[in-house]
């Protein structure tokens, strides 16, 4: 029952449904599909997020489509993590250089090193003896070898009073020797040149170099005696040498004679 000239109730005699493709007035919007799929590769691959973010915004403009916050939030967070990938890129190969040039520098230094190992010690094959007055200073070119036949005759293989016969240091010819030894490194001979006065003369093994020096002091096993900041001190136990720095070289004795 109705009243067609009231106030009553009208029903629904004027409701007319949508027409067919366009949207409907007491429905709701679809979603566009870009701009949840920008959200979601956001996450996952931030450029293409970022590119369906713009095409998404683009076709909700045209359509009326709902979704234009989440193509937004798709382009924001896409570009935040593409702009940390790129950041991390750049600190990627910033250390990787930095790690090379390090390696570089290293092999640098151990190279040069290689090229500037010096022996702790070494000898000449010139006198370093200080000049001395002419009737006491021993003469390094000597006369005939004339053997001196005063006090014991040494014990090392190969000598006699005045060092070694051949292939190794010897006293001149009118010095007789008071110390001899063969160490694992030298060869080594200490002169007196008659007046209380000694001489040191050494041979290095590995290849024949010889040094001579002033003025050796006796220790009571032995003998030392320096060469500017090196000292060389013989006993029956060997030869040390040692500089500013500490030990330079250390050689055991394998024969060993004193007077």
């Amino acid at each position: 029952m109705s009243d067609q000239g009231g106030y009553g109730y009208q029903g629904n005699q004027n409701w007319q449904p949508a027409p067919y493709g366009q949207p409907d007035p007491y429905g709701r919007r679809p979603t566009n599909t870009l701009a949840v799929l920008a959200l979601v590769f956001a996450f996952l691959i931030a450029p293409l997020g970022i590119v369906f973010g713009h095409i998404a915004r683009g076709q909700i403009k045209r359509t009326g489509e709902e979704g234009d916050g989440l193509a937004l939030a798709g382009l924001i967070i896409g570009y935040i993590f593409t702009a940390l990938g790129i950041l991390a890129v750049i600190v990627w190969i910033a250390f990787f250089g930095l790690l090379a040039a390090a390696f570089g520098n290293a092999a640098d230094e151990a190279s040069s090193r290689s090229f500037t190992y010096t022996t702790p010690y070494s000898y000449s094959t010139t006198t370093t003896r200080a000049p001395s007055a002419p009737t006491t200073a021993p003469k390094t070119t000597t006369p005939p070898r004339v053997t001196t036949s005063i006090g014991p005759a040494p014990t090392v293989s190969g000598t006699d009073r005045q060092g070694f016969i051949s292939g190794g240091p010897s006293c001149n010819s009118t010095n007789p020797a008071v110390a001899i030894a063969v160490t694992t490194g030298s060869r080594i001979v200490i002169c007196e040149t008659g007046v209380g006065r000694y001489y040191y003369k050494g041979q290095r093994l590995s290849d024949g170099a010889t040094i001579e020096l002033d003025d050796p002091t006796p220790t009571g096993n032995g003998f030392t005696v320096t060469n500017k900041d090196v000292t060389y001190k013989l006993t029956s136990a060997g030869l040390v040498i040692t500089g500013s720095g500490g030990e330079l070289g250390r050689e055991p004795a394998l024969e060993f004679w004193m007077n």
